[in-house]
């Protein structure tokens, strides 16, 4: 489900390309290790002074979790978790990375 903070302007422009790659990249991960439970994702706004505004997304998912040490290799490209990820759930370890870069 979604939240978001009443305080955030209804309108804003930025790169809605950008923004619609990190969403997918972010919540298909999520949903391709949460097999019970819930997928949140939530926005609030960090800081405002016109026009300017900084908000924060998070994706938070009920999922099967990850130390972190192991949250800290996965924003680095072809890294994932540990090497039976890729053969269990696909994918190339690519996803997080062009997040973080994006």
């Amino acid at each position: 489900f979604v939240t978001h903070d009443p305080d955030l302007p209804s309108v804003v422009v930025g790169d809605p390309n950008r923004l619609k790659q990190i969403l997918i990249n972010l919540v298909s991960n999520a949903v391709k290790f949460t097999k019970e439970g819930e997928v949140q994702i939530s926005l609030r706004l960090a800081s405002y002074s016109f026009p300017l505004l900084d908000v924060d997304l998070s994706v938070r998912d009920t999922g099967i979790g990850m130390t972190q040490e192991i949250a800290s290799l996965v924003f680095q490209r072809f890294m994932q978790a540990e090497k039976s990820t890729s053969r269990t759930y696909g994918g190339s370890g690519l996803g997080l990375a062009i997040s973080k870069d994006l």
